[in-house]
């Protein structure tokens, strides 16, 4: 018998709304964990003598991780050792570059627990390289000489995925202290979440996505961007319990009349949280002051004859059509709510420089589906914050990809995943905004110059920016 979604579905929603919700991610989202782990084994010598090394890999959303490594020393002491994920192509003993392989470093690892290291001196990991969407996977043990080369290699002894379910203690008393935050994540009794409003009025999370997906050149990659967006938000909704209202404004729902209209009925309680994504074309005058752009909002059935319009006439068809995302902010700020975010994932340029659809954006067609409550609570319900951020400073185009979505929403999703998932093991207090809207921008920023730009025929420049204000209790 088939289950019912909608019924299983935890979080108080409109059920229209949260229909439309769940076709949107079945059709454009797999469903699949957010973090990959895969645990190997291989054996190394030193002084004639071979010990057997026990590797746990973790690789997060966003392709950051790392791995532990667990191995006796000759007192038979045990040792738990931690490196970053940080993968470079391979070095052959010649000194040219193998673009088959990818090489992970496992010299000055950091202690975890124990007193030595000394045996991961020139060890190395060899990954095959693979599609950028697949975690990586380690297929080889190796030893490098000071130069980075490769001497030798040998296949790994042993190799497996592992699924979140069988991450039990056994498992992870091998590679983690009890006192770690992972350790305990999935050790700890499973928590389902919502005991946080124990005798407390629940608030409600307030989402509004805005998202131009009939656009000939875009449209495709905003429909992902307003899936994935929707996905991380009800899931999020799920393990906080809280009431989820949220809105879509596509197709014929988008326009500036729709915005206004979202906002005018728009009353949040103190304690809600108001999320406003724009993902579209968007434009910046030049004499204009405001350097966060506007969204592009021309109706659809106008936009034929406004390409082929007047400067002046375009220009009055935008003045009349179109809503600047700093007026949206200030708008939401006002309402009064304890969260209040508005993204817009949008070129910064003369409006007759639109947002890009590219063929070579890294990205991730991995989910959401397992988030942990108290990370959750931690970034949605303890924050009290304003933010307002953008994904290219004025003069720059923003880069869309048609079956993943836009970069920086993009990047924006990967690194919530990664801070909100139960194999963060990082503290607590680090879980944050700050630190999610900075390594957005960062990550958009490192990545940009990768793709190419048949507009301006040269590499994507993308410098995200945003206002961030902590307000008090």
């Amino acid at each position: 018998m088939r289950k019912n979604l909608l019924m299983e579905f935890r979080p108080i929603i409109n059920s229209k709304k949260i229909f439309l919700a769940f076709i949107l991610i079945f059709l454009y989202v797999p469903l699949l964990q957010a973090q990959s782990f895969w645990q190997f084994q291989w054996k190394t010598s030193k002084s004639n003598k071979q010990t057997t090394i026990d590797g746990l890999l973790v690789q997060m959303e966003d392709n950051s991780g790392f791995i532990r490594l667990a191995f006796q020393d000759e007192q038979k002491n045990q040792q738990i050792a931690e490196i970053s994920l940080h993968l470079e192509y391979l070095k052959n003993i010649s000194g040219k570059i193998d673009s088959n392989y990818l090489v992970q470093v496992l010299g000055a690892p950091k202690l975890v627990s124990g007193n030595s290291i000394s045996l991961l001196d020139n060890q190395c990991l060899l990954f095959k390289k693979t599609n950028s969407l697949e975690p990586v996977v380690p297929s080889q043990s190796g030893v490098l000489d000071p130069a980075g080369r490769l001497i030798t290699s040998i296949p790994l002894l042993s190799k497996k995925s592992l699924t979140e379910s069988m991450l039990l203690e056994p498992v992870l008393a091998k590679y983690f202290l009890k006192e770690e935050p992972l350790y305990k994540n999935y050790t700890a009794p499973k928590s389902r979440g919502g005991g946080f409003f124990v005798g407390k009025p629940i608030p409600t999370m307030h989402v509004i996505i805005v998202a131009d997906v009939v656009d000939p050149t875009i449209g495709k990659g905003c429909k992902v961007d307003q899936a994935k967006l929707s996905q991380v938000y009800i899931t999020i909704a799920q393990k906080l319990k809280v009431r989820l209202d949220t809105i879509f404004l596509v197709n014929d729902t988008y326009g500036k009349v729709s915005i206004q209209k979202a906002l005018d009925d728009l009353k949040p309680g103190k304690d809600d949280m108001v999320l406003f994504h724009y993902t579209g074309h968007g434009f910046n005058r030049e004499d204009s002051l405001d350097p966060y752009p506007n969204m592009f909002l021309v109706p659809y059935e106008q936009r034929t004859n406004w390409e082929k319009a007047k400067s002046d006439e375009q220009e009055l068809g935008l003045r009349t059509a179109t809503l600047g995302i700093q007026e949206i902010y200030q708008t939401i700020v006002a309402k009064g709510a304890r969260l209040n975010i508005v993204f817009s994932d949008c070129c910064n340029t003369n409006y007759k420089l639109k947002n890009i659809p590219v063929n070579d954006l890294s990205g991730t067609s991995r989910g959401f589906t397992n988030l942990y409550p108290d990370y959750c609570k931690k970034l949605f319900l303890d924050e009290k914050v304003n933010i307002l951020a953008t994904a290219v400073k004025k003069g720059e185009q923003a880069a869309s990809h048609p079956t993943k979505g836009s970069l920086y929403t993009n990047y924006y999703l990967q690194i919530i995943s990664s801070y909100l998932s139960p194999a963060y093991n990082g503290s607590i207090e680090d879980v944050n905004w700050n630190a999610v809207i900075q390594g957005t921008e960062k990550k958009t920023k490192e990545t940009a110059p990768s793709i190419y730009n048949t507009t301006t025929k040269s590499p994507f420049k993308m410098t995200p920016f945003s206002k961030i204000q902590m307000k008090k209790d």
